[in-house]
């Protein structure tokens, strides 16, 4: 295995992560207590929507190897791996969620996402929360995570054999993506799997459109799922 950490766009992955750590933990949380649950969804919604477009504006040209390789596919055709992107993640999620669910019978952890749980909180007192969940959100976190930090590790690990190549970035991405979701915890193999799986769809499709249109269309039907049978 080969591993340089000067092969990847450091200066991307940098830029990247302190507008992402800024848009989603720095300043929401250094709002004043006192300030009202409109304003502060709305302050919220404002600093994602300018995140989302300068996080797309500096990966507008080839950040690494993945984004500079020529798509063979048409944009109908990108939308509609996303959708069975998403089929596929959901029948994983299924898969790894019992799994939880059986060895939380005999190492008692609990199983659902206290992120999932905050998210449908808030989407109950301002309903139109659901722009960050299922469209601001996604957007950002696959611009960060998958094109950033996959995309750097992707390109740190050149000369690898390509399963390496692939599953290593997809794992260290996975665990980064899981610590401000619900942490450590055995829940954090979702996480790892949804991180393989959009990543699979970046490397392959070599267009984020993808993997962000699998990630869109699973967070809107989790979010609205957990909305309705609480």
């Amino acid at each position: 295995m080969r591993f340089s950490l000067t092969r990847g766009n450091v200066n991307h992955l940098l830029l990247s992560g302190i507008i992402y750590i800024l848009a989603v933990f720095v300043i929401p949380l250094q709002l004043p207590r006192n300030i009202s649950v409109d304003n502060r969804v709305t302050i919220v919604l404002f600093l994602s929507l300018t995140a989302t477009f300068i996080l797309g504006y500096i990966a507008r040209k080839g950040t690494n190897d993945i984004d500079r390789q020529q798509s063979k596919y048409n944009f109908i055709t990108l939308f509609a791996i996303g959708i069975i992107g998403f089929i596929s993640m959901m029948l994983l999620q299924g898969i790894l969620n019992g799994l939880l669910v059986y060895l939380s019978n005999f190492f008692n952890f609990p199983t659902k996402s206290k992120n999932t749980s905050n998210v449908v909180e808030v989407l109950k007192l301002k309903p139109y929360f659901i722009l960050y969940v299922a469209v601001l959100g996604p957007i950002m976190e696959e611009l960060f995570f998958r094109k950033a930090v996959f995309g750097y590790f992707y390109d740190a690990m050149i000369g690898s054999k390509k399963w390496i190549r692939f599953t290593i970035p997809a794992l260290i991405t996975g665990i980064i993506f899981a610590l401000p979701h619900d942490g450590f915890s055995p829940i954090m193999i979702v996480y790892i799997g949804m991180s393989f799986v959009f990543s699979y769809l970046y490397l392959h499709t070599k267009r984020i459109i993808t993997p962000i249109v699998a990630h869109i269309l699973m967070n809107s039907l989790v979010v609205l799922v957990q909305f309705f049978v609480n």
